[in-house]
């Protein structure tokens, strides 16, 4: 659909946030008893020596409620733990993240601490050797991280080469987002939360997208029944039961190659376009723009289903109180296959810092228990622990609760991190899959014809990158 990539850049400006930590109290030692003055003149004592002061750079794109979060919660907390440190942000816009961050690589100044709040993926930063791996400070601190309270796909997403550049800080699923009041006018049952259902199809969504669309060609009186906002190339392919690229690429983060013309992939693009081209349920390119004058079209109650990643929560918190909504499963494909994509993204250490252990102590204190629940409250983000779902599911109305519950739950089984953090020059690549695609989407050409061309276009990318 047209607006793919603006609702996946919109979910790149709102940034891959971060988490909190908790209050790591130290315990002083037992002074020795000591005869009483009387008997024994008393000796003078000697303080412990202070902790040498540090500054420790917090770097992050300007977005208003992840920087209230960690001016106003992360950094106070962690200073009454930690006095001796500093932290310092470094607040920057969107558009400059990524370059700012590599002028300070090239100049062997990074900040101790940042994320990937720009465009690019984590497993990028790391093959480019701009963060540490993990592993040693994580294994030392499992017990008090409680490792096995993070979901497991997400902790496995964070993984470069088999080694932690981190640790997930929360999890955005993909889901299916409805607009209950349409449904009801319609007579319609809901989209499942339950993602075990199996009559939750592709093609059963369209049967329903097709009674909840009318008034298709007047945006004014318009209702219409589905958009996309998916936020990659690989998740219609995966409804389909194909993988766009192989294991070598996952696992490496390299990639070379993309199987774009695979008959699979080609029938799960058009199945896509169809939806405008064919089926005229979704919203075509003019139609979409003339809705989005008056704001979202999900949002405003102009479309009955908006399939997209958990990046529409946030929104949604924007609008609560104004119409009734749920969050449910994806449709599976022709064949039955169901995976969806999560964004579960860590917080970094520089390799160029001196103050490692340092930033540590306050990556210990971001994705400790307590600290991920006050991010999770203070910025509404789904958790990366299952621990805290109740926490992020008491924050919205009750009457959505349990499906909400279900719903998350059904994600995190059913989902994998998205490649776009996996494959080194992601974001080189994306622009130009979707302008060669953009002919199918504004029903100029079939998916056919374009899918050798995309192929192309994103392998040329390939060939220029240098990544080992």
């Amino acid at each position: 659909m047209t607006g793919k990539r603006l609702n996946r850049r919109e979910f790149l400006r709102l940034g891959a946030t971060t988490a909190l930590g908790a209050a790591l109290a130290g315990c002083a030692p037992k002074a020795e008893p000591t005869q009483p003055a009387a008997t024994q003149p008393a000796e003078p004592t000697t303080a412990a020596p202070e902790a040498e002061p540090v500054t420790i750079r917090w770097y992050a794109n300007a977005d208003p409620t992840r920087n209230t979060w960690m001016n106003d919660v992360a950094i106070p907390d962690f200073q009454q733990i930690h006095p001796e440190i500093t932290i310092e942000p470094i607040i920057v816009p969107w558009d400059e993240f990524d370059p700012k961050l590599s002028s300070m690589f090239a100049a062997g100044d990074l900040p101790e601490v940042f994320a990937n709040w720009g465009s690019t993926g984590y497993v990028e930063y790391a093959l480019r050797g701009m963060c540490i791996y993990m592993d040693e400070y994580i294994s030392a601190d499992a017990d008090f991280l409680q490792l096995d309270d993070f979901v497991p796909s997400a902790v496995e997403g964070v993984r470069v080469r088999g080694k932690l550049v981190g640790l997930p800080i929360y999890i955005l699923g993909t889901y299916t987002y409805y607009n209950k009041d349409l449904f009801d006018a319609g007579g319609l049952d809901y989209p499942p939360s339950n993602w075990d259902d199996k009559t939750w199809t592709w093609d059963k969504m369209l049967e329903v997208a097709q009674k909840l669309t009318r008034n298709y060609e007047d945006p004014t009186t318009g209702q219409y029944g589905v958009t996309l906002g998916l936020g990659s190339p690989e998740e219609m392919p995966w409804l389909w039961g194909h993988e766009i690229w192989s294991d070598e690429v996952l696992a490496t983060g390299v990639a070379k190659e993309i199987d774009f013309d695979n008959p699979l992939v080609i029938e799960a693009f058009q199945a896509q376009a169809d939806l405008v081209c064919k089926h005229k349920v979704a919203p075509d390119s003019a139609i979409s723009q003339a809705l989005s004058a008056a704001g979202d079209p999900f949002q405003v109650g102009k479309v009955a289903m908006n399939m997209s990643g958990g990046w529409g929560f946030w929104s949604l918190k924007e609008v609560e109180g104004t119409f009734h909504w749920g969050a449910g499963a994806l449709p599976r494909g022709p064949k039955g296959d169901l995976k969806d994509s999560l964004y579960a993204d860590p917080m970094l250490i520089s390799t160029q810092t001196p103050l490692k252990d340092d930033a540590w102590k306050f990556m210990r204190y971001l994705y400790s228990v307590e600290g991920l629940r006050k991010f999770t409250v203070a910025t509404w983000s789904p958790p990366s622990r299952k621990s805290l779902l109740p926490d992020w599911i008491n924050l919205w109305a009750e009457d959505v609760r349990e499906e909400l519950t279900e719903s998350l739950e059904g994600s995190w089984k059913y989902g994998v991190v998205t490649p776009w953090n996996r494959i080194a020059g992601y974001s080189q690549f994306y622009d130009a899959l979707y302008a060669e695609l953009d002919p199918v989407f504004l029903c100029e050409a079939t998916m056919e014809e374009v899918a050798p061309v995309v192929k192309k276009a994103v392998e040329d990318v390939l060939a220029g990158l240098e990544f080992k």
